[in-house]
């Protein structure tokens, strides 16, 4: 791993756990054990930084997600994959993170989402075709809309101004939206496959 990608992963992962407005480059440059002009040589300012780091956390999910459509026997398995990824999110996130992001940094939110939008809208479409097929949706469903509509509710599970974080719990805010959904668009093997790799997976 280069000095880079070393700044990178290690930055996000304090962005994370701190929040992002309260973190310095002084806190980061600490953080890695390394001065902070080599920062500098490597990263234009914070903003450029957190850009940076956001982008190379949506690029590495994106990437899970696509390893576990190959794996998986079958559409529910990454379904309850993408479950169980977003606890872990949650649980790895402060939830002041995307309160600063919204907040202070409105252009790079805006601009790196808006960026990893067709992905995210190909890899649902995918998802969604796939359990068409296996029996697991229903088949009336248009895949481009629900996947549009899925995206979308995803998303807005971070605005704190719908959803503050101290009158509703992240896990259970996302766990609700995603299951609800899915169970709405699932035809009775559905429904059925999902309880059962949900209880599998407790």
């Amino acid at each position: 791993m280069g000095v880079r990608e070393r700044i990178i992963e290690d930055a996000g992962k304090l962005f994370f756990r701190e929040g992002i407005k309260r973190v310095t480059m002084d806190d980061v440059a600490h953080e890695l054990g390394i001065s902070k002009r080599t920062i500098y040589e490597n990263f234009k300012d914070k903003n450029d930084l957190l850009d940076a780091t956001l982008q190379a956390s949506i690029d590495s999910q994106n990437a899970l997600i696509g390893e576990m459509m190959d794996k998986a026997d079958n559409t529910f398995e990454v379904m309850v994959g993408v479950l169980k990824y977003g606890h872990e999110s949650i649980n790895r996130v402060n939830a002041v993170y995307f309160t600063d992001l919204q907040r202070f940094y409105p252009k790079i939110y805006n601009s790196v989402f808006n960026k990893s939008w067709k992905v995210r809208i190909q890899n649902l479409k995918k998802l969604l075709e796939r359990g068409k097929q296996e029996g697991l949706f229903r088949p009336e469903i248009n895949t481009t809309l629900v996947a549009k509509v899925f995206s979308e509710q995803l998303a807005m599970l971070h605005n704190t101004e719908v959803f503050p974080n101290d009158e509703f719990p992240r896990k259970e805010l996302f766990e609700t939206v995603f299951l609800n959904f899915i169970r709405g668009i699932s035809t009775r093997k559905g429904v059925d496959l999902l309880e059962k790799l949900l209880q599998n997976s407790q």
